[in-house]
């Protein structure tokens, strides 16, 4: 009984001294225990992740350039204050200017050889709907007949152009490929269409009874313009052409041959 004693009492001691030397655990040294860090997946394997709008938020898009876009508005401001200093203060010191601007200003823009420069450089620009090939004619002098028809009134008679007597319900055709610049009612010949050439020369075609195209049509040689004019009791029809070279009409039978 004795020695069944003795051995609860050791235990007991043990139990104690285990105490002793181990200290209970608390909520503060639960705190300090660190969990051991593994590596996340894309860390392995070194991926570096970042979302859109972090990526895009210091980029400017590739087209557009602030530095040159705020060179542009401030050359082009300087360019107008310029041109205002120019013609505000009358020094003859500045008339070349003056008359440099109003030339640029008072000039028609050449559509035709612009137009006729581009598809030279850069080809034919792209169309919605694929056109048609025009049914071309035999290469023409360099100016074609506009109607088979006789000169009724020459240049003499205004300094500026020739009225030609034709068929009733005669085409009118262009005699060089260009731009059309008018197509409308002009105060003075009607229904009038001038047409622009590459060379920078216009060729005016009035009085007509009808007109085919609308401005800024692009036409050749040979395509139809529109009909001449007539009267209702009157087997003939008639329609004025002038030639506009170096802001000047010149005598178009000089260069085109009529019967």
């Amino acid at each position: 009984m004795k020695d069944r004693r003795k051995e609860v009492l050791k235990r007991i001691e043990k139990r104690k001294k285990y105490k002793r030397s181990y200290p209970p655990k608390t909520i503060e040294s639960e705190r300090n225990v660190k969990t051991p860090v593994f590596p996340e997946y894309q860390e392995q394997h070194d991926f570096t992740w970042f979302s859109m709008n972090e990526g895009m938020k210091n980029t400017e898009h590739p087209l557009f350039n602030r530095e040159i876009f705020l060179f542009k508005i401030l050359a082009s401001a300087c360019l107008v204050l310029i041109v205002a200093i120019a013609f505000k203060n009358q020094s003859q010191q500045l008339e070349p200017v003056r008359s440099t601007v109003t030339q640029v200003m008072e000039k028609e823009f050449q559509f035709a050889m612009v137009a006729d420069w581009y598809e030279d450089t850069f080809g034919k620009p792209l169309a919605l709907f694929p056109e048609k090939a025009p049914n071309k004619k035999e290469a023409p002098a360099k100016y074609a007949l506009p109607a088979n028809g006789v000169i009724l009134e020459d240049f003499q008679a205004d300094n500026q152009g020739v009225t030609i007597q034709t068929v009733k319900g005669e085409a009118v055709e262009a005699i060089q490929s260009g731009v059309v610049k008018f197509a409308g009612v002009d105060k003075e010949f009607g229904k009038t269409i001038i047409i622009q050439h590459p060379d920078q020369s216009e060729t005016w075609y009035g009085q007509l009874g009808e007109i085919k195209v609308k401005a800024y049509d692009k036409v050749q040689a040979g395509d139809q313009i529109g009909i001449v004019s007539s009267k209702e009791n009157e087997t003939t029809g008639e329609f004025y052409f002038a030639i506009k070279q170096d802001e000047k009409f010149i005598d178009p039978v000089q260069v085109i041959k009529f019967e």
